[in-house]
């Protein structure tokens, strides 16, 4: 069970593996040599090298190089430069520039993890930076910052002035001599384009530019981005609630499937000691959806045509029999623990575009400790008071439950806001109130004095179970290596599970699912097995996205859908009775927010997670 456990948090973040281990040399052109280890001799460098600790490089006339970090940092080597690996840990790591030009590219940090790199001059610490820097033997230094910041503390304290100084996004630094007053100043036309432009060795001087007018409007979509979401950032911090620092965190900036531009920020941390929680934030400062895929077997979209500032958001919670360790590298030995079980768990997805009204879809889990399952199920009993049994195996409703609608302000007496009943699901704190209705539960999971429905002033909330094995959709998998990397699918639910009282009422929980680049370009299987470039940057370049409806049913009969035939599935007759029309109405209609969850998801945060585990899960398998 601990080994299920651990392979369930961790399951898409196994490519991450292949990142860890020493730094390597991974492309390089002209005269290059390498010192391996500290106590290491020179010599010439050949591709996929692997540097230790206390190894260098070097790079000589018309040479170049690029080194990897086993924590993803990248660092372009110029001619006529030398560097070292000073410092290579699980939480620091410090490069040192002995004289020459490098550019470094570091991803967004985990907390607590410290990236340096020092010259004869200063020393400089950086979180989720690109910035170029040159030095020389004598002290004279010169950074550039091209996106985030850099810290920068000189080692020889300046006469006058600061001897410390934060050098943010299009800002650099120039010292002509150590221990004479400086600062910050803007960074000049040419000094950005030189360090914007292509480094890759062994490119001629024409090719290096081919790429930047790209890169130009990549940082303006950049400095946009932030100008209009950053009155937002207090009401994310808000909603999350978040009341420490995260254990882990990550984000990027990229274009979605419909050409918006998206923000992606993770966080995964710890609200009490026996649980874990993962919080996708998806963050566009205006969205459009054209509705595009409809021809392609896709759904129809029903919202305005632009929504400003939209936030849709995914949260992951699961509780455990004991308290998580405050290491994460001690989490694989935690989990192989085979009395460690998983108590309950939560998947919750919402468009929380408007904090008083929230669409939502959700899943709960509860352990089951029946002898032979001992697992995670979801299904009826999950809706259930605590003290009730779960069902068997055997038990005609196991079958897969969610709860989706629209949550509301409650201005009644209870006052339960739409946040705070989003909360209350998250922490699977409702209990089937009969006929499809839900309404709130104690904290224990029991039954409260006096039942709140859930869904508010004017709210919409149901609970529904999957049909039983009459009726879905997916387009064709069978798809060539060229082609997109899309599927539409769809399941039917029940609202209730009244099928024996004739009241039944069914709705589809429809999908759209891509595999996307950072440019919003759709992959296909060959970017991936004909690609030669290293994991990393694979993963970098990549992302998944998942927009979700729930549809109306046209037919309401899941015998229809299926022809009549059991248990056999005829898609285009599924297909046919998914609806246009959305089962919510959300926001207004087409006046409203985005009657949708449009979601996504970066590999970045589970790949630093595994990255922190892998040398404890490597002891652990020996």
């Amino acid at each position: 069970m601990g080994t299920k456990i651990l392979s369930l948090l961790l399951f898409i973040a196994l490519p991450g593996a292949v990142l860890a281990g020493e730094s390597k040399l991974i492309s390089l052109s002209g005269t290059v040599d390498v010192r391996p280890t500290r106590l290491g001799q020179w010599g010439s460098a050949s591709e996929n090298m692997e540097i230790a600790e206390g190894g260098g490089i070097r790079t000589g006339a018309n040479s170049g190089a690029i080194v990897i970090m086993p924590n993803k940092t990248k660092v372009w080597m110029k001619e006529n430069s030398s560097l070292e690996i000073e410092q290579r840990q699980t939480l620091a790591s410090r490069l040192a520039l002995v004289f020459g030009r490098i550019k470094v590219r570091v991803p967004h940090l985990m907390r607590k993890e410290r990236f340096e790199v020092r010259t004869p001059a200063a020393v400089c610490a950086v979180r989720g930076t690109e910035f170029t820097m040159g030095t020389n033997e004598e002290g004279k230094m010169d950074v550039q910052v091209l996106f985030g910041e850099v810290k920068l503390k000189f080692v020889i304290p300046p006469e006058r002035g600061s001897d410390e100084f934060n050098i943010p996004q299009g800002q650099g630094l120039h010292l002509q001599e150590e221990g004479k007053a400086v600062k910050p100043a803007l960074l000049t036309a040419k000094a950005e384009r030189e360090a914007l432009e292509n480094w890759n060795p062994g490119l001629k001087p024409e090719d290096r530019q081919k790429d930047l007018k790209q890169k130009e409007n990549d940082r303006a979509q950049v400095k946009e981005f932030a100008r209009v979401t950053n009155n937002s950032e207090n009401t994310v911090k808000s909603f999350l609630n978040v009341v420490k620092d995260s254990d882990l965190e990550a984000g990027r900036t990229l274009t979605d499937v419909h050409g918006n531009l998206v923000r992606v920020d993770q966080r995964m941390m710890r609200p009490s000691p026996d649980e874990i929680q993962f919080f996708n934030l998806v963050k566009r400062p205006v969205y459009s959806n054209n509705g595009s895929s409809l021809a392609d077997g896709g759904f129809k979209y029903n919202g305005a045509a632009a929504v400003t500032d939209r936030l849709d958001y995914m949260q992951m919670t699961m509780a455990f029999n004991k308290d998580l360790p405050q290491n994460i590298a001690q989490w694989p030995s935690f989990f192989n623990d085979n009395s460690i079980n998983p108590s309950w768990a939560s998947f919750v997805l919402a468009n929380r575009t408007d904090p008083s009204q929230i669409f939502f879809i959700a899943e709960g889990f509860k352990y089951d400790p029946t002898p032979g399952r001992e697992m995670l199920v979801n299904n009826p009993w999950v809706l259930q008071p605590a003290g009730s049994g779960p069902l068997a195996a055997s038990d005609t409703n196991d079958r897969d439950v969610i709860m989706t609608g629209i949550l509301k302000d409650d201005t009644g007496a209870n006052g339960i806001s739409a946040i705070n009943g989003l909360n209350r699901i998250t922490n699977l704190q409702v209990l089937d109130a009969g006929s499809g209705s839900l309404v709130y539960s104690n904290p224990d999971h029991t039954a409260m004095s006096t039942p709140i429905t859930v869904g508010g002033t004017g709210g919409d909330v149901v609970w529904a179970i999957k049909t039983d094995g009459v009726s879905s959709y997916s387009s064709s998998d069978n798809r060539p290596d060229n082609a997109p990397i899309v599927q539409y699918q769809a399941e039917m639910y029940d609202i209730g599970n009244q099928q024996s009282t004739n009241l039944n009422e069914y709705i589809w929980f429809a999908k759209e699912n891509y595999v996307i680049g950072n440019g919003g370009q759709i992959k296909t299987a060959s970017d991936f097995t004909n690609s030669s470039t290293d994991p990393f940057t694979l993963l970098n370049n990549s992302a998944f996205e998942s927009v979700m409806y729930i549809k109306k049913s046209i037919h309401n009969d899941p015998a229809w859908v299926n022809g009549g035939v059991q248990p056999a599935l005829l898609a285009p007759d599924a297909k046919s009775d998914i609806s246009a029309d959305d089962y919510f109405a959300y926001g207004g209609g087409a006046q409203g927010i985005g009657t949708n969850i449009d979601m996504v998801f970066i590999p970045d945060l589970l790949v630093a997670a595994i990255q922190n585990m892998l040398p404890a899960i490597t002891n652990l398998k020996n």
